[in-house]
């Protein structure tokens, strides 16, 4: 439904158009001069108001559908299925103001930022698209009289280009297109043709393509300047680019003509700006100098921005401004858009860019933050969900900006040896790559004599070096370096991942293709019900249509062989989306085929397991009943469900948060998330689970939806995971929503039905996975009500252990075992049934600490008494009698795990007429001491050779006399770290030797 309401232009205009669920307002832009918000407003009135076109809003900066690209590069980006033909137009016309970042592959505007004044790396594209309806000639009228009459651009500062044919491609030139702009007034040497470089346009290496039209604009018009097109001047400079998609470039580089012909076209915003408003340099528009503006605001130490270039920025000032200015504008963007620098490193880069120019050239500490509030103010109106984010992308800025300082303490004192040592490296910004020093470490400790292309691909491989980065290397080692080389190296690593990919799967693949078996119709995994709040996962009939023993093809399989069926239909879910596969069973009349695992194989599902008969074999082409593990299926829902409701509950209370990867299971669920800011504490993770069990409670339905990759843009408030890439088609929409609770995000997997089936939801573990990963593990339904039972039994187990500890403290082994059995309860597998809530083990970790401590100081109070009695015992039943009737004592202070320090002497000075040898253990150090009256020593026999010939050489360590004392009488093994599971074995050794020789020297 379009309704437009006119009122004089010195009112309000507005303009509301809604499609679907988004509302757009316009009026809010306009303004009677050439300011850049009344400049957008009249594009976009052009085409909608009088031109019938839609409005559709911008997509996100991250491609959610597209793998081919790393960001959006340009308006077309969101429509791409509906020039594969993959998906029909919601609108036959469309228009509107496309979010755009260029810093990689074919449009890479990166390095060219900040030296002219027309490059960016973020900016605005305004577009119109016709899907099946106009072409050539009306794409063209309507861009000349937009700009003739509307904008009212001087006809003699404007050239045109189309495509003049290339034979490698397969396209001719475009004689049609030259034949329209003649029609259309302009003159035939203002009409220029250009080849693929310029006139032929791809959004990627695969993907929609076509010849192109182009209009560039003369700032200085006062000659005929048409040789100087396309040859990168800055006075003259393409404002708008209609693209008629006619083809489509495959994997294998071949072109195919598209089912249906589209215009897709494309407007610099910036540049039009500079255009409108008597500007050779965007910089100088209001698009940046609010910027520019408040760089200076907040850093008012340095020169305003003079708008200087080349040999007259001298000291580079100027070319600072503007690529701060241009990176706070990317960077706002696209974390209010849900890119996460962790996973995109192309904007960490920019980030780390920002970061060392605000440090180097501007001296201010949290520039980019101030920075980000005038692009939200400026651009907010525009892209409201600017505005909504704004929170979020603080909170990632400020983390990042932590992240740089930290790596650039760790960084300052190598690099600063290596500049040292090398000059030329000053003019590097080793915090961009911190793996550069690595790197160029590597090299430069034994230099090849060049960076060959097989050199290059390990720098950009194994340290993450780019282009740039490996021609500073080459530059400050005077190594030759050809990019293009590193380029076809790269070209030639995806071929082989292709063809690996092929390869790993081409015996089983092959043959199903080959033999012209249809893919799995599985889409039955979603078909279930409820019946009075119990899940009926009905069985299906099927059909075998392929045996696998192995890789390996046959017709026939015998009982007990574990083997790979393909089926004509299956209502399995086969592991994706981290939700692992059913288990269950396919029945065969006598017979039956245990499922253990189910797969997806390029849309055949593969059913692996045993066939269990009475001696038949199974043969292709038998008929059957699938069934599932019901209760392995409604786990795995319960669990899934659960880990949509923790990502949602971890975004309300710790705001900028992105998921990393989840396992569900049926046992558990198993969520890494990256957290943004300050780690997760036990209150705000016992307030995540209090909050999904009141949703639980409150008993609300999940809904599910499917869509399309262009409906998937028009909802508000989805979670996305950065870098996972969604189908076009068959999108399903999980939501969930209680009060200002929402959880809204794409999902293949399956879910409950309503919240109040999970049952109950307990975290069990969290952990730390490095510097912002979090990982969560939740249990749910009847294992969630265990864990609570089970914890509360472990924790009036532990009160009661605290209870009798005095009546006990006399026995220190026997309390000693009794800890350590409860530890081991703590440190619980995920796969065991006694699982705890993590607060109650946190709790009883609390518990056991303060009952060691009770332990411990109850047995340095009584250190005396212990080894006293437990010498006199020793006394009474272990002191032996050589064979000369002397006697002696060898003995292990058992009492000694209990303490944290041992004083041996206590022991030995207990019996000073015999020898005496003493081994103690505590803290998994072994200590030893030994002494031996003064009328007994020999040469064969003393204190020190009693200890390093035995004990001392058991345990590997050294045998010493105490300072100033006599090593013949008294002597000490030094210390020594002992494995828990190597000490016994070791305690007997020494022991016997210690035995063995005194009976044969004494």
């Amino acid at each position: 439904m379009v309704q437009i309401i006119l009122i004089p232009y010195k009112k309000l205009i507005t303009l509301h158009l809604q499609t679907m669920s988004s509302t757009r307002n316009l009026s809010k832009y306009l303004n009677r001069d050439i300011s850049a918000k009344a400049i957008r407003q009249k594009f976009l009135e052009y085409f909608i108001n009088e031109n019938n076109h839609k409005f559709i809003k911008s997509s996100p900066v991250v491609p959610y559908c597209d793998p081919t690209v790393a960001f959006v590069n340009a308006g077309m980006n969101q429509f791409k299925g509906i020039f594969l033909g993959t998906q029909k137009p919601k609108y036959k016309r469309v228009s509107n103001s496309q979010k755009c970042v260029r810093v990689g592959g074919k449009h890479n505007d990166l390095r060219a930022v900040g030296s002219d004044g027309y490059h960016h790396t973020f900016f605005e594209m305004l577009g119109n698209w016709s899907f099946g309806d106009y072409f050539k000639a009306d794409a063209c009228k309507l861009a000349w009289d937009l700009l003739i009459d509307v904008y009212k651009l001087p006809k003699n500062k404007l050239y045109v280009t189309y495509f003049k044919g290339d034979s490698k491609l397969g396209v001719p030139e475009d004689l049609e297109t030259k034949e329209i702009w003649k029609q259309l007034g302009i003159s035939d040497d203002k009409i220029l043709p250009f080849g693929s470089t310029d006139n032929f346009w791809e959004m990627g290496l695969t993907g929609p393509c076509g010849p192109c039209t182009e209009i560039h604009y003369d700032h200085l018009g006062t000659t005929n300047r048409a040789e100087f097109v396309n040859k990168g001047l800055h006075d003259l400079t393409e404002i708008w680019n209609i693209v008629f998609i006619e083809y489509n470039r495959l994997n294998n580089g071949k072109i195919v003509t598209l089912p249906h012909l589209h215009v897709d076209t494309g407007m610099g915003f910036e540049r039009l700006t500079s255009i409108l408003q008597g500007k050779i340099s965007n910089y100088d528009t209001d698009n940046f100098s609010y910027l520019l503006k408040a760089i200076h605001k907040n850093c008012r130490n340095l020169p305003v921005y003079q708008g200087k270039f080349g040999e007259n920025d001298w000291n580079n000032l100027d070319k600072s401004y503007r690529t701060l200015a241009d990176h706070s504008r990317m960077v706002s963007v696209c974390l209010a858009d849900g890119i996460i620098p962790e996973e995109n490193q192309k904007l960490r880069r920019v980030l780390r860019k920002v970061f060392l120019l605000s440090e180097t050239v501007f001296k201010k500490e949290g520039l980019l933050r101030e920075l980000s509030n005038y692009v939200v103010e400026n651009l907010g109106p525009v892209y409201p969900e600017l505005e909504k984010n704004i929170s979020k992308v603080h909170q990632i800025i400020d983390y990042e900006e932590e992240i740089y300082k930290s790596l650039q303490l760790a960084a300052s004192k190598d690099w600063e040896i290596l500049t040292k040592e090398n000059p030329k490296l000053l003019e590097v910004d080793v915090i961009e790559t911190p793996s550069f020093i690595a790197a160029y470490k590597q090299i430069s400790s034994a230099p090849p004599a060049e960076i060959t292309s097989k050199l290059a691909f390990k720098l950009y491989d194994t340290f993450g070096i780019d282009e740039e980065g490996i021609a500073k290397i080459s530059s400050a080692l005077d190594l030759k370096f050809n990019p293009q080389e590193l380029t076809d190296e790269l070209e030639k690593a995806k071929l082989r991942t292709r063809e690996s990919i092929i390869c790993s799967n081409n015996n089983m693949y092959f043959d199903l293709v080959n033999e012209g078996i249809p893919k799995t119709k599985d889409n039955y995994k979603y078909s279930y019900s409820q019946n009075e709040g119990k899940y009926l996962f009905e069985g299906i009939e099927t059909k075998v249509l392929k045996i696998f023993k192995g890789k390996e093809s046959v017709d026939q399989i015998k009982q007990d062989h574990y083997c790979t069926l393909v089926l004509d239909k299956t209502n399995f879910y086969s592991e994706a989306g981290g939700q692992v596969g059913d288990k269950g069973i396919i029945i065969f009349g006598p017979d039956s085929f245990e499922v253990t695992s189910v797969e997806n194989l390029n849309g055949y599902i593969l059913h692996k397991g045993f066939f269990k008969s009475s001696g038949n074999t199974l043969s292709k082409n038998t008929a059957g009943k699938i069934y599932l593990d019901d209760e392995f299926r409604l786990s795995c829902m319960r669990n899934h469900t659960s880990t949509h409701l923790l990502n949602a509950a971890l975004k309300r209370i710790k705001g900028a948060t992105c998921q990393k990867s989840s396992k569900v299971t049926d046992k558990y669920l198993n969520f890494d998330v990256a957290i943004f800011g300050d780690k997760l504490s036990i209150e705000e993770t016992d307030a995540i689970e209090k909050m999904i069990l009141d949703i639980v409670k409150k008993e609300k339905p999940v809904n599910i939806s499917e869509v399309n990759s262009q409906q998937l843009l028009e909802f508000d408030d989805l979670t996305l995971i950065p870098g996972e890439i969604y189908p076009d088609n068959g999108i399903r929409i999980v939501e969930v929503k209680v009060d200002e609770f929402l959880s809204r995000e794409p999902c293949c997997g399956t879910h409950v039905q309503n919240t109040m089936d999970i049952k109950d939801f307990c975290i069990v573990n969290v952990k730390s996975l490095g510097r912002s990963t979090t990982s969560i593990t939740a249990v749910t339904g009847d294992r969630a009500e265990m864990a609570r039972k089970y914890g509360m039994e472990l924790s009036e187990e532990i009160d009661s252990l605290k209870m009798n500890i005095n009546d006990n403290i006399d026995k220190p082994e026997m309390l000693e075992i009794i800890v350590s059995t409860i530890k081991k309860k703590l440190n619980f597998n995920m796969e065991d049934d006694s699982v705890i809530p993590l607060s109650v083990k946190l709790e009883c970790i609390g518990k056991l600490e303060l009952i060691t401590k009770q332990i411990n100081d109850a047995v340095k109070e009584n250190l005396r008494d212990f080894i006293e009695i437990e010498m006199k015992n020793a006394l009474d039943s272990k002191v032996k009698t050589t064979g000369s009737n002397q006697k002696y004592i060898i003995h292990y202070l058992r009492s000694s795990m209990m303490l944290e320090k041992v004083p041996l002497q206590k022991a030995t000075k207990l019996c000073p007429d015999i020898p005496i040898l003493v081994i103690s253990y505590a803290d998994n150090t072994v200590k030893a001491r030994c002494c031996v009256p003064k009328n007994l020593k020999t040469d064969k026999f003393n204190a020190e050779i009693w200890m390093k010939q035995t004990v001392a050489s058991v345990f590997n360590s050294r045998a010493a006399p105490p300072k100033g004392q006599d090593g013949t009488l008294v002597c000490n093994m030094k210390a020594k770290k002992v494995h828990v599971q190597e000490w016994d074995p070791l305690l007997r050794d020494s022991l016997d030797k210690a035995q063995k020789y005194i009976e044969e020297n004494i």
